[in-house]
């Protein structure tokens, strides 16, 4: 078959390692096509209607924002930690809610203008309520079939979950690989979002912007992890990765299995961990740094990063269409792989871009490129 001769000469690169042996790969990559082939049409019984409906009302429920997602993806981990996922989610999540509230600290609000906060705002918003919109109900779903020890993943598709996850998670309740299911699950989100936020046109203009500000401009191109080499130390350092070509889906993949070798590495896991427990999330830069940070607006010795709350309001979604991404065996093209990075400490690289924003931040601000129309917010959309 095509496929299968895909399969065969999809050679690993270097810097790779599977989760998986050869021989479990082709069945997993077998089942997966026929997934694809042969869907199974959805019949659900009352019961089920019932749990769906329960899933479903739980998600809308710590779907608010950028705080309620990050605990609830945290609380999740502290109750099933053979999930890393949702320790990475936890994590990334922590960046984005960063990111929004950059929009108004004192290093960055004051080179932008009002208009193009919102614009943003709504970018990092939106995507990170769609991750959680697709995510939360498979981890939900995956602690009832744990709890009832049953499968019920073949309801993925009336949560309207892509069918690619149906074998991996059906795979994860026979092998426990914690790797494998990750992986999967750093490839399906990125591809959901592509597919349901980054293709559209009104975002990819969008998009262009936020590269614009925060790669040429300002420099913000870091996803950290604060963590402590050693638990006397008074400061965090930071772990993590510079963010290159982030308008790629296949680049946001890699990245994530990047930030995921990082996360479970022994330098950083154990720290990292005990700074998610103890150091809520308010989406402040000062959480990991307080010596460089504030919440309250001083003088210019400290950099004013004010908390989500204090920020910006909640945004309503409507999540009314859905389309499955899968739709090629070629999309998930080394899905099974991990990325194997040695080291991933930043501390110097991101105070270097602090320094750098510190002075930017005195001149005139930014001058967007001109546009032949006026984007609107697509958080309606």
């Amino acid at each position: 078959m095509e496929w299968q001769n895909y399969l065969t000469c999809n050679k690993k690169k270097t810097n790779e390692a599977s989760s998986i042996s050869e021989d479990v790969r082709h069945k997993l990559y077998n089942d997966l096509y026929e997934t694809l082939t042969h869907p199974s049409p959805i019949i659900t019984n009352q019961n089920e209607r019932k749990l769906i409906w329960y899933i479903q009302r739980e998600t809308k429920k710590h779907n608010v924002n950028n705080i309620t997602r990050t605990k609830a993806y945290l609380q999740f981990f502290n109750r099933h930690k053979e999930i890393h996922w949702a320790l990475l989610a936890h994590m990334v999540s922590r960046n984005g809610g960063y990111n929004m509230t950059d929009l108004k600290s004192s290093l960055i609000g004051r080179l932008l203008a009002d208009k193009e906060k919102e614009k943003l705002f709504h970018f990092l918003e939106r995507a990170n309520a769609l991750i959680f919109q697709d995510a939360y109900p498979q981890l939900l779903l995956y602690e009832i079939s744990k709890r009832e020890n049953t499968s019920l993943f073949h309801l993925l598709p009336a949560l309207r979950i892509t069918k690619f996850m149906i074998p991996v998670w059906e795979h994860f309740l026979l092998s426990s690989n914690s790797q494998l299911l990750t992986l999967a699950l750093i490839t399906n989100e990125q591809q959901y979002v592509e597919k349901h936020l980054i293709n559209f046109t009104i975002t990819k203009e969008i998009f262009k912007t936020f590269t614009y500000v925060m790669q040429e401009k300002l420099g913000l191109t870091h996803v950290i992890f604060p963590y402590k080499r050693y638990p006397f130390l008074r400061n965090y350092s930071l772990a993590g990765i510079e963010v290159r070509d982030f308008s790629s889906v296949q680049e946001r993949i890699k990245i994530g299995k990047q930030l995921y070798s990082i996360l479970f590495s022994k330098l950083c896991f154990d720290s990292i961990v005990h700074f998610a427990n103890h150091v809520s999330h308010t989406a402040s830069r000062s959480d990991y740094w307080p010596h460089f940070f504030s919440k309250q607006l001083q003088d210019n010795r400290i950099i004013y990063s004010p908390s989500l709350v204090d920020a910006w309001d909640n945004v309503s979604h409507h999540f009314s269409h859905h389309l499955d991404w899968f739709t090629d065996i070629t999309l998930i093209k080394g899905f099974e792989r991990g990325m194997i990075v040695e080291n991933g400490d930043l501390t110097k690289e991101v105070k270097h871009d602090l320094h750098m924003l510190a002075a930017l931040g005195k001149l005139t601000p930014i001058q967007f490129p001109e546009k032949k129309k006026e984007i609107t917010s697509i958080s309606s959309k």
